[in-house]
């Protein structure tokens, strides 16, 4: 087997594709290469392949998206 620097792009996307937990960044220090680099390699027909990325992705950016919609709880009245 090759070292993975060495790998095609479709090598890369079907080891993306086999592996749900990793992580884009993780994949890309695997790699060797930077997480916007990885995601050029990950998109497909002008698509990004990371809209079906691992379920680790998927509930980091669950967890952004409520970190910033909710309200920090604060302790002073306003009225």
């Amino acid at each position: 087997m090759k070292p993975m620097f060495e790998w095609t792009d479709d090598e890369i996307r079907d080891y993306y594709d086999s592996n749900p937990n990793l992580t884009i960044l993780t994949y890309a220090g695997m790699l060797g290469l930077s997480g916007g680099e990885l995601k050029e390699i990950l998109n497909t027909d002008g698509e990004w392949k990371l809209e079906f990325g691992s379920a680790v992705d998927k509930e980091e950016e669950a967890m952004a998206e409520e970190m910033f919609e909710t309200e920090a709880p604060t302790t002073r009245n306003y009225w």
